[in-house]
């Protein structure tokens, strides 16, 4: 991933709207500086808990909010099967550190309910910061086809350009089928015009970078991109002739 997606969040069900939020954010954080020390799962490879750098006041609030939320749903059926409980506590444990945990709520859902997109989508984020990318691919390749979500495809992309180079050549139709699915919109077309520039195809690359500028023409990376791709045609033209 050009650093695994810069704009993203785990999806929710309406219940847990606030706590996307917060997850939201600590996510963003974490791409930008990097991944903490993970825990491995005993007997694994896996990464059990990973250390979301939070300070005590935000721990014990997390703390008391998967308490007060895991005591409702012992004591009411009802509220245990509720999807969105659910999904809001594989959500706490996940902005907790503890990736098993949110793993084991979001798995929890999928058994009855194996098209539940937002479950698919969080077990494919909690997987791969586990360290599970095969995992992780699989949950968002699958999250695609039951909801077609920009952020999806775009973590695709990045997880498979990243960690799983034999399959780059599947980026340019992944991110087509997002296009033909949501419609051309600035980051797809722009992550779109990367690959495109990655394997050398300025032509095609410019195309895509100079609709995206139209569609966001603040976007000051993306005149950079244009101007980098302009000087590369520029050589490779020399070079040609």
């Amino acid at each position: 991933m050009e650093q695994i997606s810069k704009k993203f969040s785990l999806p929710a069900h309406k219940a847990g709207a606030g706590l996307v939020l917060l997850v939201a954010a600590i996510i963003v954080v974490l791409w930008r500086v990097g991944q903490p020390s993970p825990a491995p799962v005993p007997g694994s490879a896996f990464a059990a808990l990973i250390d979301r750098g939070l300070d005590s006041a935000g721990k014990a609030e997390l703390e008391l909010r998967i308490q007060t939320l895991e005591a409702a749903m012992r004591e009411d059926t009802e509220a245990s099967e509720d999807i969105s409980n659910m999904l809001q506590l594989g959500n706490l444990k996940y902005a907790y550190g503890d990736l098993a945990g949110a793993k084991e709520w979001y798995e929890r859902i999928l058994a009855d309910h194996p098209r539940d997109a937002p479950a698919l989508e969080n077990l494919g984020q909690a997987l791969y910061e586990m360290g599970d990318v095969t995992g992780a691919e699989a949950r968002w390749r699958a999250a695609i086809v039951v909801n077609s979500y920009e952020p999806t495809y775009l973590k695709l992309a990045d997880l498979i350009d990243e960690r799983l180079p034999e399959k780059r050549s599947e980026i340019g139709h992944i991110l087509e089928e997002a296009i033909a699915t949501l419609g051309q919109t600035p980051g797809l077309l722009a992550r779109l015009g990367a690959w495109y520039e990655a394997q050398g195809l300025y032509a095609q690359a410019l195309s895509h970078y100079e609709i995206a500028l139209q569609l966001d023409p603040d976007d000051a990376a993306l005149k950079v991109r244009i101007d980098e791709v302009r000087q590369a045609m520029q050589r490779a033209q020399m070079f040609s002739s």
